[in-house]
C-alpha cells in the first residue's frame, strides 16, 4: 500500500494541516510539563524539511495551476471527494455511537450520491444536512485512547503514534480501496491532494510569514486540530489550561 493511497482521506502535507488546525478551536496534547510529546524531534524535522521541499517544488506550483481551472470544475472536484470521504465519516459515526449524526451523514451521503451525480453537486447542505469530519483516529480519541508521541510522516505530514495506523483503517473503509489498478488510486490521490492544497494557498503563505519556527507551529497546531476533532469543538478545559501554560 503506497503512501499516496492514504492521502485520499488524510491531509497530504504538514503545511496544510498546520494551517487548517489554526482555524479550529482546541488545544495541544501535552506532557505533564506542558510540552508536546516529541521524543524524536530531530528525525521529525528531517522529514518535515523533505515534505516542505516536496510542497515547494511540486505540490504548490501544481495547486496554483489548478486554481486557474473554471470554478465549477474545482467545486465539482472538491464535492466529489468530499462525498467519498463521507463513507468514512458514516462508519466512524457508528463506531462512536453518534446516532443523530449518523442519521444526518448517511442521508447526506445518499442524497449527494443519487441526486448530486455521485457527489459532484452538494445537495445535502442546502437541505440542512451539514458536512461532518470523522476518522478512525477521532474514534480512538473519542473512546479515550491517547495520541502518544508526535511523528511526521513522509508526504502525509503531521501525525502521532495513535493517528498514523488509523490511516490504514480509514483507507480500507474508503471507496478508493476498491479501485483498481493501483495507478488509478494514485491518480485519485494526486487530484485530491492538489484540490486540498489549492484551497489553502493564501493561508499557508500567511503561516510562513508569521511563524518564527514553522515546525513547532505545525506540530502544536496539529494537536489543536486533532483535539478539536476528538471533542467536537469542545475540548476539556483542563487540556486548554495545560496548553496555555
Amino acid at each position: 500500500m503506497t503512501l499516496l493511497k492514504l492521502t485520499l482521506h488524510h491531509t497530504p502535507m504538514l503545511l496544510i494541516i498546520g494551517i487548517t488546525s489554526l482555524l479550529a478551536s482546541g488545544c495541544a496534547s501535552t506532557t505533564p510539563d506542558g510540552d508536546v510529546n516529541d521524543p524524536i524531534e530531530s528525525v521529525n524535522r528531517n522529514i518535515y524539511d523533505f515534505n516542505e521541499g516536496f510542497d515547494r517544488i511540486i505540490l504548490k506550483p501544481v495547486a496554483k495551476g489548478y486554481q486557474k481551472l473554471p470554478g465549477p470544475v474545482q467545486t465539482g472536484t472538491h464535492n466529489f471527494f468530499s462525498n467519498l470521504d463521507d463513507v468514512v465519516v458514516v462508519t466512524n459515526d457508528i463506531l462512536q455511537l453518534k446516532v443523530e449524526q449518523f442519521t444526518s451523514d448517511a442521508l447526506r451521503l445518499s442524497v449527494n450520491t443519487v441526486f448530486g451525480i455521485l457527489g459532484l453537486i452538494d445537495m445535502g447542505t442546502p437541505m440542512g444536512l451539514p458536512k461532518h469530519q470523522e476518522s478512525f483516529a477521532d474514534t480512538l480519541g473519542y473512546w479515550g485512547v491517547g495520541s502518544g508521541p508526535y511523528i511526521v510522516l513522509p508526504i502525509l505530514g503531521p501525525s502521532s503514534v495513535r493517528d498514523a495506523p488509523s490511516l490504514i483503517v480509514d483507507f480500507l473503509v474508503h471507496p478508493a480501496s476498491q479501485v483498481s489498478p493501483t495507478s488509478a488510486v494514485v491518480g485519485l490521490a494526486s487530484v485530491r491532494a492538489v484540490d486540498i492544497r489549492s484551497e489553502l494557498l493564501k493561508t499557508t503563505d500567511l503561516r510562513d510569514q508569521l511563524a518564527l519556527d514553522p515546525y513547532i507551529f505545525t506540530r502544536e497546531s496539529y494537536y489543536q486540530w486533532r483535539q478539536n476533532r476528538v471533542y467536537d469543538g469542545e475540548p476539556p478545559k483542563v487540556i486548554i489550561e495545560d496548553f496555555e501554560e
